[in-house]
């Protein structure tokens, strides 16, 4: 599988009060690759984040150039550079309906007699989708705002001191699995049961999905800039002024070709040739990381993180906080272990092998996936077709990026999950007050629900393949944070069965005196550092 590459990275000049670190310093070496121009939509104005993609240090498109290579090597017995029918249906990637009625496809390779270079990358494009999608998931706000309401006793809409000193109880509260940790998705109220009379008639509500990303988008597509321009428009001239978007004016002349003062679509489209806001280099398959690598190498803001995790960035801009992570995932593995698991729920009478009745009631079966999957045409699909089926469209997937954008919201969860696990630890919950009076900005008594700045969350992942589609998928995937990597000696990992980093008295398997002993710093926790100054005493 591929070893994709993503890298956000500046334009050689900087702006007053850039952070620049010197790539060289760092065995990871930026590769050259296509240059992308991001916008991402705050309240106040854009901001900039230039953001180039490769894979194995070539472009993405040169890295599905690779794969295509690869297949048209497999496939191409004769050498000519072209697919004949035989050979195009050796992968399920060029597999058509048996049925009489549904043999277009088939009959155009007839008249052809054999699939050119260019129809092949046509079919990759249309079962792999784009090199870059981008999608925008607003729930995290929704959580973030459930721990504001959860804190606010007196529902005055703002936290007072009081309820910043009573805030580590009140988390602990919403600890529903006992594991001394309150993640993202426990602050939420859980769903409602479901109608039973809307069960019975089949119309319980649709669950809501990821959707194309709003917020953030290229300075080269039209329908964004449209969006970005509608956006910040306040005079409705069809352009914006320093004031609209809220940049120096020295950095809006940059892009100001006829020096009018003002920012057109067309002249945005330019802003390549700018200095951007975010530096970063993201491999998305790291060779000397196990998992992904996001690297910060200069920013205009300030750097928020203690730069410890290798996967993760997070940069404190005036308007908001930007926090960028990798989510590690085997394509081919994932998409083989999503449609087991549908494969599994679809066969109700557990014989190995999906009949017509079986998906009956899944649409896309209907309409093409049955005999695209059934490949001895014996109106059986057995577990093995489906998995060749699936890694067949798995690869061409992951020649591509997805980058998912989730509005945070003001970032209550954020402050208080200081290490970005997506999870609050007993540590962090005793540290909930001063990490929640941090969020003050006005210096005025007490924290609103929307005094702190906006926090957005950008992850990057290697495409997938969904057997099923957005028709069939469950809700979106909510915002993944990594868990932290284990650490300390092999006893303490073992003794850590919450994978926090520390442990607290219930899971410590020794006597307390021995405990005691351990805890240095005598605050009713043992860190990785404390458990490994701890030596067996020698046999006598």
């Amino acid at each position: 599988m591929h070893t994709l590459w993503l890298v956000l990275t500046l334009a050689t000049a900087a702006e007053p009060g850039a952070v620049a670190e010197d790539p060289s310093s760092s065995a990871l070496a930026a590769p050259q690759a296509d240059q992308r121009d991001l916008l991402l939509l705050l309240d106040e104005g854009p901001l900039h984040l230039r953001l180039r993609l490769a894979i194995r240090g070539e472009s993405l498109a040169r890295g599905r150039e690779q794969y295509i290579d690869g297949l048209m090597r497999t496939l191409d017995a004769d050498g000519d550079g072209k697919l004949t029918r035989k050979e195009a249906a050796q992968s399920a990637l060029f597999r058509t309906k048996n049925r009489s009625s549904a043999n277009q496809f088939l009959e155009s390779l007839q008249s052809q007699a054999a699939l050119t270079r260019r129809e092949v990358e046509q079919r990759i494009e249309a079962k792999g989708g784009g090199l870059v999608s981008y999608h925008q998931v607003a729930a995290s706000a929704k959580n973030d705002l459930e721990i504001f309401k959860l804190l606010d006793r007196d529902d005055s809409g703002v936290l007072e001191a009081a309820e910043l000193i009573g805030a580590p109880d009140l988390i602990l509260s919403k600890d529903t699995d006992g594991d001394q940790c309150v993640s993202f998705e426990e602050f939420v109220p859980p769903p409602p049961p479901p109608d039973p009379m809307q069960v019975l008639l089949g119309t319980q509500p649709v669950t809501q999905l990821a959707k194309p990303a709003g917020l953030l988008g290229e300075a080269t597509n039209a329908l964004f800039m449209s969006r970005l321009i509608k956006k910040y428009d306040r005079n409705r001239d069809q352009s914006l002024d320093a004031a609209e978007i809220r940049w120096p004016v020295e950095r809006l002349k940059l892009l100001d070709a006829n020096s009018d003062g003002k920012l057109s679509a067309l002249e945005f489209s330019a802003i390549g040739r700018v200095p951007a806001d975010a530096e970063m280099t993201v491999d998305l398959s790291a060779v000397d990381v196990e998992g992904g690598l996001v690297r910060l190498d200069g920013t205009t803001g300030k750097r928020l993180d203690e730069a410890g995790r290798l996967d993760y960035a997070k940069v404190g801009f005036d308007p908001a906080v930007v926090t960028f992570s990798h989510r590690h995932l085997d394509p081919r593995a994932t998409a083989v272990e999503d449609a087991v698991r549908k494969f599994n729920s679809l066969d109700a009478d557990a014989n190995g092998y999906l009949t017509r009745d079986e998906t009956a009631d899944r649409l896309r079966f209907e309409r093409e996936l049955f005999e695209l999957i059934d490949a001895d045409g014996d109106e059986k699909i057995f577990a093995d077709e489906m998995r060749r089926y699936v890694e067949a469209l798995s690869d061409p997937a992951a020649t591509s990026c997805r980058v998912n954008i989730y509005d945070a919201g003001f970032g209550f969860f954020m402050a208080l999950d200081a290490n970005a696990d997506g999870r609050i630890s007993e540590r962090e919950r005793r540290q909930a007050g001063p990490h929640l009076a941090a969020l003050d900005r006005d210096g005025v008594a007490g924290i609103r629900s929307n005094e702190p700045v906006r926090h957005f969350h950008i992850e990057f992942v290697r495409g997938t393949f969904q057997l099923f589609g957005p028709v069939d998928q469950p809700a979106a995937q909510a915002l993944e944070l990594q868990r932290r990597q284990v650490a300390g000696p092999i006893w303490f990992q073992r003794m850590d069965r919450n994978n926090d980093g520390d442990l607290i008295w219930n899971e410590f398997l020794g006597p307390r005196w021995v405990f005691d002993q351990l805890d240095a710093d005598g605050d009713e926790l043992l860190d990785p550092q404390e458990a490994a100054r701890w030596r067996p005493k020698p046999a006598q």
